[in-house]
């Protein structure tokens, strides 16, 4: 079928669709006119204006979030099936001189120096702590949760994950563990009290050192447990050596260009023989980060490519243990999340307006799609400070408690 008609942006959209079986849905334009794929019924894209969707066709995820947003685009319908049908669409998803344009003017703005990082984090982190309870476990816990079943609830199986990433380490009591990128702490209290390890987090979040602090004196660790707000470039100036290093959630926001800095640094502190989890989003391989995530959502963001990580880690003297892809575990992770944003909207609305309610439901939403279908994944890596050959010889200390 080909679509002819007054609009050349409207043709060249719906005869782009028209190639690809994506479901049954409608577009309809601000021009009244409605075109049908399939039997329509499963959802309405709506552009409100020409400009919207002149946006879209120039970078599909900046301009179908951007408009979606800002209330250019709505959906009638499951947002979650729009988008996983979008991300399926590949004719869509050609590079356009105005994406790589784009891509680039985000990568000269966005510095991944100290002063640029400590922007990116309050960015995201810093909007407020009362907003991440509302949706979050109550550890506050804000990475990939790690599910035994499906019946998990999100609180059990943050829990799991704490647990499965201390058995990865080997934590024995009174060892000394840094948490770079701590978040609000919760890892260090839970390995402190169930491990019996002194701890040190560093975080560039100052809502996050705040509440984690007040959480160590109030679970009566802090003869345990330090919080510092300090950039990972600095990790020398501690002059300590730690037995394990632990990292969930934070390498996404380094940079390609310091990956390598990043690794130099968690190296020299780590005692002769001592263990690295790295726990990143990233790829299979090196592709451009989606341009909507790095301006709204995660400014300096850059998701690395699996074989870059080991490349550089191995350069730097780490020896590689293991690696497992937690993918489904992020996506279940993710849709509980939205689930309980969508349960909190009118509370959320009392603290930010309608364009950010949907900013983070077109967040939640496309990154939950976007694990499920297996475009990004969720890597713990595990290495260590030189060969060891005394590990045990499965996998199975990882996974028994």
């Amino acid at each position: 079928m080909t679509f002819s008609g007054k609009n050349r942006l409207q043709n060249i959209l719906c005869n782009a669709l028209a190639q690809i079986d994506i479901g049954n849905f409608s577009v309809s334009f601000w021009d009244g006119s409605v075109r049908t794929f399939g039997q329509g019924s499963d959802f309405t894209i709506h552009f409100q204006n020409k400009e919207s969707l002149r946006r879209l066709l120039l970078d599909l995820p900046l301009g179908f979030g951007e408009g979606y947003m800002n209330g250019d685009i709505t959906v009638q319908g499951d947002l979650r099936q729009v988008i996983n049908s979008g991300l399926k669409a590949e004719q869509l998803h050609k590079t356009t001189f105005k994406s790589l344009l784009n891509s680039i003017r985000l990568q000269i703005s966005q510095k991944n120096n100290k002063k640029g990082d400590k922007y990116h984090i309050a960015h995201h982190y810093d909007l407020g702590n009362d907003f991440y309870k509302l949706w979050l476990d109550p550890q506050m816990v804000y990475s990939c949760a790690y599910f035994e079943n499906d019946k998990d609830t999100l609180e059990q199986a943050q829990l799991q994950k704490f647990a499965l990433c201390c058995r990865k380490l080997q934590l024995q009591p009174n060892e000394h563990l840094l948490d770079i990128g701590c978040g609000w702490g919760s890892l260090l209290i839970y390995a402190a009290k169930n491990f019996g390890v002194q701890g040190v987090g560093i975080t560039l979040s100052q809502e996050q050192l705040d509440y984690g602090k007040e959480q160590i004196q109030k679970e009566g660790v802090e003869d345990k447990i330090s919080l510092l707000c300090l950039d990972y470039r600095d990790l020398p100036q501690l002059q300590q050596k730690f037995h394990k290093i632990v990292s969930i959630g934070m390498f996404e926001h380094v940079g390609k260009a310091n990956m390598g800095i990043f690794l130099k640094n968690a190296r020299s502190v780590l005692r002769e023989n001592g263990l690295l989890l790295l726990h990143t989003i990233g790829k299979t391989m090196e592709e451009p980060t989606n341009n909507w995530i790095r301006k709204f959502i995660f400014p300096g963001g850059y998701l690395p490519d699996l074989g870059r990580i080991l490349k550089n880690a191995t350069q730097l003297g780490f020896s590689f243990i293991d690696c497992e892809n937690l993918r489904v575990h992020y996506a279940k992770t993710l849709d509980k999340w939205s689930r309980r944003f969508a349960e909190n909207e009118q509370h959320i609305l009392t603290m930010f307006d309608e364009r950010f309610l949907r900013m983070w439901q077109f967040y939640l939403t496309g990154c939950a799609a976007e694990f499920t279908l297996g475009n990004i994944h969720l890597f713990q890596l595990l290495f260590s400070s030189g060969i060891r050959n005394d590990l045990p010889l499965t996998r199975r200390w990882m996974l028994e408690k």
